[in-house]
């Protein structure tokens, strides 16, 4: 078969499934395309730019697709297919009875089979606030202010469990990484900075974002320290540090005591630890990080900014290089 032959039955496979996606269809070929594995990305709302994303996983060796929105029948939505505002409180929050309904897990009642269908691994992205109602215990919001999305915390929470149920390598970053670890029944934490003035310490908010209203507001920089306990991010990383990583939360899992979760990273700032990376070892491969690897290859491989500025790419692509591999092996086992 030709080149050009090659490249068509690829582009058209990558076609088909992406319209598979888009429609809410069922993918009823084998997952691997072109032997590569299908990584899905997580849903963020239907005006989201993927183009980024795609392109990281592609550098990674597996071919992206956007998976759909996940949702419920316990809940109803309005014709854009954001939920109801009578199942939501005055802050955007998840009523607690429809969060209850959420965290049954009952996927019977929502469309992830049918979204899930021929994806071989999941990268989970950033973004907005998680219900609080959605916490093993649940919590009235506290977040001043900052957006909550709670449409998309329906479709996150029920992506989260269904992987973890299934065994399917999922990449997770900053609001992911939280939502694994609410998925899990992880202590939550709303607000960083309220939180630990509670205990008497004070939290530089700073340290982990730029301050709202911040003229060119962008991600803060920091260190990670990786833990020594054996985890895929030591293996990935191969040092006891990873440096000016990509940083932007005011909220942080606060303790995994009680779950299946392994801690695999902290930062420490003038005696304040925040847990920057967890997984789940009894799947195959289940990485959670805090911080935001695609953003550095973005910005250095995609916007060609000076790589000193930001954290290792090689380093970065290798997170998504393991879950393409996780992918792999899995879907051809």
């Amino acid at each position: 078969m030709s080149m050009k032959l090659k490249k068509l039955e690829k582009v058209l496979a990558v076609t088909a499934l992406s319209l598979s996606f888009s429609l809410g269809m069922a993918y009823d070929v084998h997952a691997m395309v072109g032997g590569k594995p299908v990584i899905g990305i997580s849903w963020k709302s239907n005006k989201q730019d993927y183009t980024a994303f795609k392109k990281i996983i592609e550098l990674a060796g597996g071919v992206p697709v956007e998976l759909g929105q996940i949702k419920s029948t316990d809940v109803k939505y309005d014709g854009d297919g954001a939920v109801d505002k009578s199942a939501l409180e005055k802050s955007g929050m998840l009523k607690q009875k429809y969060a209850n309904k959420i965290k049954a897990k009952d996927f019977a009642k929502t469309n992830i089979a049918t979204v899930m269908q021929g994806v071989d691994g999941v990268f989970g992205t950033g973004g907005e606030d998680i219900s609080p109602s959605l916490y093993k215990n649940a919590e009235k919001e506290k977040n001043h202010g900052e957006g909550i999305n709670a449409t998309r915390d329906i479709s996150d929470y029920t992506l989260q469990a269904y992987c973890l149920a299934n065994n399917i390598p999922t990449l997770d970053v900053c609001r992911s990484e939280q939502m694994l670890g609410v998925v899990s029944g992880a202590k939550m934490i709303q607000d960083l900075t309220d939180y630990y003035k509670e205990q008497g310490k004070t939290y530089h908010d700073d340290f982990h974002r730029m301050p709202p209203g911040t003229p060119n507001r962008d991600y803060a920089r920091h260190d990670v320290h990786i833990l020594p306990a054996h985890s895929h991010l030591r293996e990935i990383v191969g040092a006891d540090e990873l440096k000016n990583v990509s940083s932007w939360h005011h909220q942080a899992i606060g303790s995994i005591a009680g779950t299946d979760l392994i801690q695999t990273a902290e930062t420490t700032y003038n005696g304040v630890s925040v847990i920057e990376g967890v997984e789940y070892p009894k799947n195959t491969f289940t990485v959670a990080l805090q911080f935001h690897p695609e953003n550095d290859l973005k910005q250095v491989l995609i916007n060609k900014k000076d790589a000193k500025d930001y954290c290792d790419t090689k380093v970065s692509l290798k997170f998504f290089q393991a879950l393409v591999k996780a992918a792999t092996e899995k879907a051809t086992k």
